[in-house]
């Protein structure tokens, strides 16, 4: 399901501070520049890891410091939304731990950026966190009553890796629940804790999501994980979507120590954009704990290595 945009000034960033308009890809619409012909898998793209849990204080379940409408607005463009399906409607969670949101505000929020950025999407990963409770049917169910409430929002339910120009304006969905049809990008079958690969007759993947980091000295091994698939992107022909999750937790090692370190030892996100600064590939996906940490430093080096590959610097 997609719909065609008027693409007219799509790479006017006209609402930007003047110090982001002026550079190569602006965070607000760095994707309106590109090619129509990339696929999204091409792209390094700023994801962020368990993208709600900013409403909540408890230091093993917070894992972003700034809102839906910010990450998007400073260039997140894959966003990790975890529902729990009661009374026929989705709230949003962190595993057990509700958030204080429904689905309705992560729509609304997807909605209004698409509406001022047009020549951008949003890759949203849907999973069902906690199963079915008092309802009348099943997650898939619900999820497409939500797409046609929200009809005047376009979503792309393919279930191959689109293109740009495919997806501009809409939400490209990675689906981790079960269908009993064809349903978005299918990725139900994503096993806890792994590094991992994915195939379906659409689309190829390549997946680390080892979250597991039980004390400090396990963030060296986090590293190297991420670091590992980070590698692979280095390929040019590589036809998989690698996604690579940069974010841990464990009781010795919450995600902001994980994400943005101590006085004892550098973070992830630290690291990462040093390594980045060197590379040569597209990076992939990376699915980002504290994004906004070091003024989104993480997030404005992947956007500046989409400009790097495509010409635009």
């Amino acid at each position: 399901m997609t719909v065609e945009h008027d693409m007219s000034g799509q790479g006017d960033c006209s609402g930007e501070a003047p110090e982001l308009a002026s550079s190569a890809l602006a965070p607000a619409c760095w994707m309106s520049s590109l090619s129509d012909d990339l696929l999204l898998s091409q792209l390094a793209l700023p994801g962020s890891h368990d993208s709600c849990a900013y409403t909540v204080e408890d230091p093993l379940a917070k894992t972003q410091g700034a809102t839906l409408a910010e990450q998007l607005a400073h260039g997140v463009r894959v966003l990790d939304i975890r529902c729990r399906h009661e009374g026929d409607v989705f709230h949003i969670n962190h595993a057990r731990i509700p958030l204080g949101l429904m689905f309705d505000d992560v729509i609304a929020a997807c909605a209004e950026f698409l509406s001022q950025h047009p020549g951008e999407c949003i890759v949203m990963s849907v999973k069902d966190e906690c199963g079915t409770q008092d309802c009348t049917r099943s997650f898939a169910q619900t999820f497409e009553w939500y797409v046609e409430r929200y009809a005047q929002q376009s979503w792309y339910l393919g279930d191959t890796i689109p293109r740009l120009g495919e997806a501009r304006g809409s939400i490209v969905l990675w689906r981790r629940f079960t269908s009993d049809r064809a349903l978005g990008i299918d990725l139900s079958n994503w096993p806890d804790n792994a590094t991992f690969e994915l195939d379906t007759p659409g689309a190829a993947f390549i997946i680390q999501d080892e979250f597991r980091v039980p004390v400090e000295a396990s963030m060296d091994y986090k590293y190297r994980a991420i670091e590992s698939l980070l590698s692979i992107t280095q390929h040019g022909a590589l036809k998989r979507w690698i996604v690579n999750f940069c974010s841990g937790t464990g009781m010795a090692a919450n995600p902001r120590k994980v994400a943005c370190g101590n006085d004892r030892r550098r973070g992830i996100n630290d690291m990462l954009v040093e390594r980045i600064v060197s590379h040569t590939g597209t990076c992939g996906t990376l699915m980002i704990d504290f994004c906004e940490y070091a003024d989104w430093a993480l997030v404005r080096a992947l956007v500046a290595r989409n400009a790097s590959l495509h010409g635009l610097t």
